[in-house]
């Protein structure tokens, strides 16, 4: 006879599989399965749009409130208020709707991570999503392109999953989790993660992004040193960077992009003179809302037409988008969630525990620092895969199951 555990434990795995399918949409984009004799498409934004509506409905049942229960975290006021302001300035801007509701469904899906991946089992499988999905990020880009080994800087724009820089960004900002976790666990486990660190550290190079060069850099820092005694973690260090420099010259790698380097300025400019015209409400939070504005501003400024869909810095995008609320408020929320990453790292137990603790706060420290080169909260697919790691941030300590 089933009970009703059973039943919370079938709902809870029912998610799983689907989050896990959702992951996989996620790199191609979109998979069109036959079903009956017709062919039926998946897409990515579609599936976490709906992933969250499921654990929502799965709650009316008692006994997957049990096992599914929301975790609420002091983060919540702030991203809510966030989310408010930000639809404010659609309502009162722009008008594209569009990565809007992708912030939803990825805060959605976030929400409910805290509830999946609540207890140490889940939380092992946690990695092993995150591991599986760059391992199927690298595997098809080098399916289509195997002449991207070794890493050189032209092939980055050969990427097809998403923008190198992008894909830079999801690499190095899972590093110092999957790092984390080869430092904390022992055996299979922590083959398998050694593994995925060697699959995170190969994606960011291949990116050639040096905005996710420098947030992998400074993950893995704060991992060895927050971790290992101070000499052990310093050695590591040293012999990382000369393994790095032995293979890679990083003073090449603006020969390409001298141009864009130098419109930089001009970019964050013409951003921020967009900002000052509209400091309450902004032109409207998404990259659609700054698209139909900018590269007008931009000609009328420099003589020229560029096409931008970001200011290449989180920050100023939401200055751009929300307005001075909107951003106050998702600085307070980031503040919250780096605060809650440092109390766990420092209330934490000497052991597994603290090493975990501290690939949390290098997470958070990476993405921090990345943000002022790329804005994660404008890119579909990375997302949702933010919010992802946030949760397993704001989890703090694994729980036992209920």
């Amino acid at each position: 006879m089933t009970t009703p555990k059973d039943l919370g434990d079938l709902i809870a795995r029912f998610l799983l599989i689907a989050l896990a399918l959702t992951l996989v949409v996620t790199v191609f984009g979109e998979l069109a399965l036959p079903v009956a004799g017709a062919t039926f498409e998946l897409r990515y934004k579609t599936l976490w749009r709906v992933l969250p509506i499921i654990w929502l409905a799965a709650l009316a049942l008692p006994t997957a409130r049990a096992t599914l229960a929301p975790r609420w975290h002091p983060s919540d006021l702030p991203l809510a208020l966030f989310v408010a302001m930000a639809a404010l300035s659609i309502a009162g801007g722009g008008g594209h709707w569009g990565d809007f509701r992708s912030l939803l469904a990825a805060i959605g899906a976030g929400v409910m991570a805290r509830s999946l991946f609540a207890s140490m089992p889940r939380r092992r499988l946690f990695m092993h999503l995150l591991g599986w999905t760059l391992a199927l990020v690298l595997t098809r880009e080098l399916r289509m392109h195997p002449d991207l080994l070794p890493p050189h800087e032209m092939g980055r724009y050969d990427l097809i999953t998403a923008n190198p820089n992008v894909l830079g960004f999801l690499f190095a900002m899972t590093l110092p989790i999957l790092l984390a976790e080869v430092l904390a666990a022992t055996g299979a486990r922590r083959a398998l993660a050694a593994l995925y660190v060697v699959v995170a550290l190969l994606g960011t190079l291949l990116s050639f992004s040096r905005t996710a060069g420098a947030g992998a850099a400074a993950g893995t820092a704060i991992v060895l040193i927050g971790s290992l005694p101070r000499p052990r973690a310093l050695l590591l260090l040293g012999l990382a960077a000369l393994a790095f420099f032995a293979m890679q010259r990083p003073d090449q790698w603006t020969r390409l992009r001298i141009t864009g380097d130098a419109q930089r300025l001009r970019i964050l400019q013409t951003s921020l003179s967009l900002a000052a015209d509209s400091p309450v409400l902004g032109v409207g939070f998404g990259i659609n809302n700054l698209e139909d504005v900018f590269s007008d501003r931009y000609e009328a400024r420099y003589g020229e037409r560029v096409f931008r869909f970001h200011s290449m810095n989180q920050i100023v995008d939401l200055l751009v988008g929300t307005g001075l609320i909107g951003t106050a408020l998702a600085l307070w929320w980031a503040a919250r969630v780096g605060g809650c990453a440092r109390r766990w790292f420092r209330t934490a137990v000497p052991g597994p525990d603290r090493i975990r603790a501290a690939g949390g706060l290098a997470a958070c420290v990476a993405i921090a620092l990345m943000s002022m080169g790329e804005p994660p909260l404008y890119h579909g697919k990375l997302v949702p895969v933010l919010f992802l790691l946030v949760a397993f941030v704001e989890l703090g300590p694994a729980r036992p199951p209920r």
